[in-house]
This record gives C-alpha cells, sequence and structure tokens, in this order.
C-alpha cells in the first residue's frame, strides 16, 4: 500500500482502539486484527471496492449456512462498516494458529500429523452444502460459469496465461484441462482452491477453522482442494515444507486414489496462478511447476 494508504488503515485502527501490533494476517485484499477475544477486523485496501466485499460476505453467509458437517469453523461477518475511506468488516474470531506457522516448530508424529490434518480438511471442504448447478467462479466480479468442469479449467486457463505474457504462451489450456477428469456424478461443490497452511488454523494437531474463501472460490470438483494442498507443500508457497511432508502427502493421496491426478492438478493449479506476477512466491512457484 502507499503512504497514503497506510495513514488512512493506521487511522482506523485508532477509531477502533486497536494498536498495530494485534495484526493476525495480511493478503492482496487485507489485512486482519484482533479486535477482542470473539472479533476481528478485516481491513480491506482502500481501493476494495464495496461490491467486492458484500460478494464475498454473501459467499460466506451461504458457506455458514451449509458448514454444519464439516469438523472446523468458518469466517462469518458480523457487520459491515466505513472508516477514513475503508471498507472494515468485523467476524467472528477463529480459534488456532496457522498451520504454516506450525510447520516451522514441529517435528516427528507431530508434524505428520499436521501434514495430514491439512489434506483432511482440505478434503472436508467440499462437504460443505453448496446449491450450484453450473461450474465456475463464486465471487468474482465477472464471473465465469460452465456446463462442464473442464470447459470452465480450460476458459480458465487460458484467460491466466494469457495475462501471464509471452513465457507461458507455448502450453496449451485444452491440454492442460483434458488431463483432470469431469467430477460427475459428483456435480459441482465448493471448491477452496487456496487450501494451503496459511488459511488452516490449527490447534492440538486438530484444523480448528479453514480461512479466506473468497475471490478464487469456485464451484468445482471437491478433489482439488486435497490435491491442491499437497501441490502448495512445494517450496517457496510453504518455505517450512520438507521433502519428508511431501512424501506423507503423497501418501496421503495414495491411499485415497487421487495420486494420478496430483500432477495434471498441480500443473492447472500453475496455469490459474500465473497471471499474479505481483506476487514474487507465486510468480516463481508457478515458474518452477510450467516452464522448468
Amino acid at each position: 500500500m502507499s503512504r497514503l494508504d497506510e495513514v488512512k488503515v493506521a487511522r482506523v485502527l485508532d477509531s477502533f482502539g486497536v494498536a498495530a501490533d494485534a495484526l493476525l494476517g495480511r493478503g492482496g485484499e487485507a489485512r486482519v486484527y484482533a479486535l477482542d477475544d470473539d472479533r476481528v477486523l478485516r481491513v480491506h485496501h482502500p481501493s476494495t471496492k464495496r461490491a467486492s466485499v458484500d460478494r464475498r460476505n454473501a459467499l460466506l453467509q451461504e458457506i455458514t449456512r451449509g458448514a454444519s458437517g464439516v469438523p472446523f469453523a468458518t469466517p462469518v461477518p458480523l457487520e459491515t462498516l466505513e472508516r477514513e475511506g475503508c471498507i472494515v468488516v468485523l467476524e467472528r474470531r477463529l480459534p488456532g494458529r496457522p498451520l504454516l506457522e506450525l510447520l516451522g516448530e514441529a517435528s516427528g508424529a507431530a508434524r505428520e500429523a499436521l501434514v495430514r490434518a491439512n489434506l483432511d480438511a482440505a478434503a472436508r471442504i467440499g462437504d460443505i452444502a453448496l446449491a450450484r448447478t453450473a461450474y465456475g467462479d463464486l465471487c468474482s466480479p465477472a464471473p465465469l460459469h460452465t456446463k462442464t468442469f473442464r470447459e470452465y479449467l480450460e476458459t480458465r486457463a487460458a484467460t491466466s496465461l494469457r495475462r501471464a505474457g509471452a513465457d507461458f504462451a507455448h502450453l496449451s489450456p485444452a491440454e492442460l484441462a483434458r488431463a483432470l477428469p469431469e467430477p460427475q456424478p459428483m456435480g459441482p461443490a465448493l471448491v477452496h482452491l487456496d487450501a494451503f497452511g496459511g488459511n488452516m488454523l490449527v490447534e492440538a494437531e486438530r484444523v480448528t477453522a479453514v480461512i479466506d474463501f473468497g475471490t478464487v472460490s469456485i464451484a468445482g470438483d471437491r478433489r482439488i482442494d486435497p490435491l491442491a494442498a499437497a501441490a502448495y507443500l512445494d517450496a517457496p508457497i510453504t518455505p517450512y515444507a520438507t521433502d519428508a511432508d511431501r512424501h506423507i502427502a503423497q501418501e496421503w493421496l495414495g491411499e485415497r486414489g487421487l495420486d494420478d491426478l496430483y500432477t495434471p492438478a498441480r500443473r492447472w493449479l500453475a496455469a490459474f496462478w500465473s497471471a499474479a506476477m505481483d506476487d514474487p512466491t507465486l510468480d516463481r512457484w508457478c515458474r518452477s511447476v510450467l516452464l522448468a
């Protein structure tokens, strides 16, 4: 953010009596601060449009209604305000620490349990009830909806690769899509698409909350999220992950008959994220997967 934007955010925090060191996390859209034991402040960047926040809030409310059968909490928006030119959402505070952070501390059996908990939770995201008959974007300002999942995969990959530039021009979005199956008879399910350790909160080696549903979430094949969770154990996305962690993830996939889908899913995910050139970590990962 610009210096002026930083000043605006500082004023927002002052208005709530929140110190800058109450920061819990930050992303491309917002920063999240602890407000009290029960609530957090999601302070959106000053350039964020109200319509974008409203779409995300509506999706989170739908997820809350459909999440009664899953063993983890999901974000719940409580109130939306505007302060100092910033949109602020008060949300329920969710329990746990980021799994990504805990991987920097754990070892042995506890570490294996964390890796497996990550994939277990990612696999359960598809249990959240979602009333959709078409595949496609759930929170995008210009949503793409298709009758088949492969059509969505191809079109979305083509858009990202085109934006990513000449280095990726030789890749075929159609081939990337054909390498993945249609999810029928399962039909469209909720797919987080960013189900990595930074978006999993953990207590006692159990995922207590999955956070940061939003712009990239889709109605698609529920198998994508555990495959993504395994793929995101790559460096640099998860810098604390080791070869042993990745081996455990591959074992988990093999136990569920998903190992053959790992490489095509990883390549499509890299194509999807390839347009995120302003994120050096993602850009480096996409290039390592698609251009190496």
